[in-house]
């Protein structure tokens, strides 16, 4: 179904495209003023309103979300990292929680669990998690705040373009080469405005967006569940509570049956050296 759809979706876009542009010639459609005025002036507002890191990773989110790299991550695997940590706490101590917590990839997790590794009492882990959340939720406002900004400028700096050529039109009328080439640039400016504004950045800015929320939802589960890690609760129950007990008891019989072959090749060992 899904292919299905991936497929009328893209008939239909080579449809509209071929319709809009029904008529028109490949050079009429670039005109390397416009692409000056509008690619140019978007670049050089964005350099000087943000700091360059912050564009970087602004760039960074939206391959990400456009990728769905977090979008379509399976909320299973972060859930699976809750219960193992858990067991690792409960059974082994902070010191193992610690090496384990060096291996997580989820940055918030990764945070709170070496918290709880160190021996930050409740109320402590709480203040600190609120801090990082808010923190990491400001990343992303800054992030949204970049993108909004280059979809108001793309279709202002394409009417800016608009109102130079509308000015070298006035200057040209008595030369009618000259006045062609100044309301070609009047109208390319404007259409590349336009495009960039409704066919990339609002969809990217819609996708990290949705990103952002998400995000946020999984924080909100990971404070959680930290907040029973630190008190020592039975795995089982931080598993009752996130609603997957049945992938509590995956990860514990692929730990028993871990902790069999481990034993199985110790013995193998002992008897090849005796």
């Amino acid at each position: 179904m899904l292919i299905k759809f991936f497929i009328l979706f893209a008939v239909m876009t080579g449809f509209a495209i071929l319709s809009l542009f029904n008529g028109i010639e490949l050079n009429q459609l670039f005109n390397i003023q416009s692409l000056v005025i509008v690619f140019g002036g978007m670049a050089l507002s964005i350099r000087l309103g943000f700091p360059r890191e912050k564009i970087r990773e602004t760039f960074q989110a939206v391959r990400d979300a456009m990728a769905n790299n977090n979008m379509s991550a399976d909320p299973s695997e972060l859930l699976g990292e809750l219960i193992r940590i858990a067991r690792i706490y409960r059974l082994h101590g902070p010191f193992a929680l610690s090496r384990a917590a060096d291996r997580l990839d989820n940055r918030f997790l990764k945070f709170g669990a070496s918290l709880v590794a160190e021996g930050y009492d409740k109320w402590a882990l709480l203040n600190a998690l609120e801090r990082e959340d808010k923190l990491l939720a400001n990343e992303r406002k800054t992030q949204l705040q970049i993108l909004k900004t280059l979809t108001r400028l793309a279709p202002a700096l394409g009417m800016a373009g608009t109102v130079i050529s509308l000015m070298q039109v006035m200057h040209d009328l008595h030369s009618p080469d000259s006045l062609s080439g100044s309301l070609g640039l009047a109208l390319s400016s404007t259409l590349y405005g336009i495009l960039m504004a409704n066919l990339f950045f609002i969809p990217m800015t819609s996708k990290v967006e949705a990103m952002a929320r998400k995000e946020s939802d999984e924080r909100a589960v990971v404070a959680e569940a930290l907040l029973d890690i630190h008190q020592a609760e039975h795995p089982m129950r931080i598993a009752e509570k996130l609603n997957c007990y049945d992938l509590y008891c995956q990860i514990k019989e692929e730990t028993a049956a871990k902790g069999s072959q481990a034993e199985k090749g110790n013995d193998e060992a002992a008897v090849a050296a005796g």
